[in-house]
């Protein structure tokens, strides 16, 4: 079979050298998130203040995925319930992401089948409820429904540079591209 793809098995992860089974999952993850890229609803490194400006005049159902602001985790959930933006950070273990500690059934190993799965059961009703970090905050009911899309709104030609280069380039290697130091200084600032 020419071009047949050969996805391993979590069995095969489990028999092959720790080494191979690391740099098959960072393989994964890095196509993960240039796929991820490709999507209107994620906004990339903005702010949980800039999210909350996007979603400030939105419906409630309204959303955008972004990068986490928080260096142990890869992307946070913005979205609208009550009248109220709220944040929740989407988790990645064993390969599988959710919005919180989830077991592993319910866990996604796509981040766009994790979003698009949520907007399609909340078509029918509430997805989720969201879990307050201290005990006594009430919980909010949480229904994807309305992506916020990045698409509409027209970002300046430099942000768009940063987004393109931050796609193709490691954080830790930003400084040994043959730029001006102002400019690897931009293309470092936010979260990625």
């Amino acid at each position: 079979m020419p071009n047949a793809a050969v996805v391993p098995t979590s069995n095969d992860l489990a028999n092959m050298p720790r080494n191979l089974t690391v740099d098959f999952r960072i393989n994964s993850l890095t196509e993960e998130l240039f796929k991820l890229s490709k999507f209107g609803w994620y906004w990339g490194p903005i702010t949980r203040s800039e999210a909350e400006e996007k979603l400030a005049d939105q419906p409630d159902g309204a959303f955008l995925v972004r990068d986490s602001s928080d260096d142990r985790y890869l992307l946070s959930l913005s979205f609208k319930s009550y009248g109220k933006t709220l944040h929740t950070r989407i988790e990645h273990c064993s390969g599988l992401f959710s919005f919180y500690a989830q077991s592993e059934p319910e866990g996604r190993a796509s981040i766009v089948d994790l979003i698009e799965e949520s907007m399609n059961y909340s078509q029918s009703g509430v997805f989720c409820y969201s879990r307050g970090r201290n005990p006594g905050v009430p919980s909010f009911p949480v229904r994807l429904i309305k992506p916020v899309s990045r698409l509409t709104h027209v970002r300046s030609l430099q942000y768009l540079c940063r987004f393109i280069i931050r796609q193709y380039t490691r954080f830790d290697h930003i400084q040994r591209l043959p730029l001006p130091s102002r400019i690897k200084g931009y293309i470092e600032e936010g979260h990625y």
